[in-house]
């Protein structure tokens, strides 16, 4: 259904969400018949052997939303090894069971490729993190998932009829015809399974997902623009609600929370005025659990004081159904003019302490041994310096796989990996100064400072250096930010 260009772009590693080892990544151009050209970001890991595909959207947004059903007969294998591109404004949902996998983001030009089956798998796997736990607190709730997983686990084996129902505001999701035609029902002769329904968005979803300007920068009766800031530039490129930063599971949370948000909650008025984007979810995006199983999500105001980036709302989420928590950093404006490098020479144990919010769009460098690791992780890193090294000489230590090859001596090689783990083992006991460097197209990345000076602005910390650049090209389309507010391939 698809040509491809197979030698793709290769990019680099990255973390494992799944064992936290690292994996490569590469880019793939393709062309879908019936729907519109994509750049697949594959990534596999060389611990676990996971793979994954998302999905990067070239050119503009769908002008309409689209609702996408598709009935799958009972044993029918073709229908569910149908691929599907879920993008990350997508819900999924299977009547017959009244249940719904929530959208993932208001961010319109990323999505995941997969198949019909492996998303209701992906749901049983989600379904099962914690179930032990469940089982020993409240046994009668964890028999209900249990039987719930096991029932969903029978439709994605194709035991039973259902109907597979994708709705995207975007209209940046597809469902493959059949034995691999044309997608959304573009084939010849038609697709007797797949019914598509397109409608037109509301004002208030263009804002969300950035294909309209908020309310505060729309033109006043005058056909003016309404001056942001008092500058009366040029309006943010993106919509509120862009997530910067993720942190999941009780204690990480609980951490999280106590550094950097204010303890009371948003009142009911403050939640009403949040500024289109900052939507709390209604339900566990785990198990599916409503408010009535004690699904709970909140705002709070960041910490005074703590240096979080400015313009954001901090939403915590937490499920007593199946004990998912976690917390989000999301932006309430625009994107800055301008993106940002930090650089901080670590010099003694105090800078090991130092917090370190690395954003979902920053990449991270040591320059002393060459080391890049590009944009990716998912949903960002809340740390301290001290463990940010250590994690990377763990998940680094044993992997010559990942050296650069050069064609050169096996051993000599292996030597001089081993050498590049000593010195980030040497530079977590700081036994010599180093350089942490994090690049922020979207400067929300964070270094802070040392705990016996958090009262010091960073403008008057030695160690810390900030450079203002202008974005590449590039990296205004990879973000969304490209004239006309279209995605664009990455360059």
């Amino acid at each position: 259904m698809s040509s491809e260009h197979d030698e793709g772009r290769e990019v680099g590693d990255g973390f494992c969400s799944e064992c936290y080892g690292l994996g490569h990544s590469r880019i793939v151009k393709r062309d879908v018949k019936g729907f519109r050209e994509i750049y697949v970001r594959a990534f596999e890991c060389e611990d676990c052997s996971r793979k994954t595909e998302e999905v990067q959207l070239a050119g503009q947004c769908d002008p309409q939303g689209v609702r996408l059903r598709l009935s799958v007969p009972a044993g029918d294998a073709a229908a569910l090894a149908r691929r599907v591109l879920k993008s990350d404004t997508a819900s999924v949902s299977i009547p017959e069971l009244e249940f719904e996998i929530g959208t993932g983001s208001y961010v319109p030009f990323t999505g995941d490729l997969t198949t019909i089956s492996a998303v209701l798998l992906r749901a049983c796997k989600n379904l099962n993190m914690n179930q032990s736990e469940r089982r020993a607190a409240d046994a009668e709730t964890a028999g209900k998932i249990d039987t719930f997983i096991m029932e969903l686990e029978e439709y994605a084996e194709g035991k039973h009829a259902f109907t597979f129902e994708v709705e995207d505001k975007a209209g940046n999701s597809y469902i493959e015809g059949p034995a691999g035609s044309a997608a959304n029902g573009a084939c010849e002769g038609g697709d007797p399974l797949l019914s598509v329904e397109r409608f037109d968005r509301t004002p208030a979803q263009e804002s969300r997902m950035g294909l309209a300007m908020p309310d505060e920068f729309l033109p006043d009766e005058e056909g003016g623009a309404a001056a942001a800031g008092g500058g009366g530039g040029q309006p943010p490129a993106s919509a509120p609600g862009r997530l910067i930063l993720r942190v999941e599971g009780q204690a990480d949370v609980a951490s999280f929370m106590a550094a950097y948000a204010e303890p009371a909650e948003l009142s009911v008025d403050a939640v009403l005025a949040a500024p289109a984007g900052i939507e709390l979810p209604r339900v566990c995006g785990v198990c599916g659990a409503a408010g009535s199983a004690g699904f709970a999500a909140a705002l709070h105001r960041p910490a005074a004081g703590v240096g979080l980036v400015g313009g954001c709302l901090v939403a915590r989420a937490s499920c007593g159904a199946c004990s998912a928590t976690s917390a989000e950093v999301r932006s309430t404006g625009g994107v800055p003019a301008q993106g940002t490098r930090l650089r901080l020479r670590v010099e003694g144990p105090a800078d090991l302490e130092r917090a370190v919010l690395q954003s979902a769009s920053a990449s991270l460098a040591v320059p002393e041994v060459e080391l890049a690791l590009s944009t990716g992780s998912e949903g960002g890193v809340a740390t301290t310096v001290g463990q940010l090294i250590s994690l990377l000489a763990t998940q680094l230590a044993g992997k010559p796989a990942l050296a650069p090859g050069g064609g050169g001596d096996a051993a000599e090689e292996a030597t001089d990996w081993a050498d590049f783990g000593a010195s980030l083992r040497a530079f977590a006991a700081v036994e010599r100064p180093w350089t942490l460097e994090l690049t922020d197209p979207l400067a929300c990345s964070l270094i802070g400072p040392k705990p016996a000076d958090a009262a010091a602005s960073r403008t008057e910390d030695p160690q810390v250096q900030v450079v203002r650049y202008e974005r590449a090209p590039d990296e205004n389309a990879h973000f969304g930010l490209a004239a006309g507010g279209g995605a664009a391939p990455i360059a």
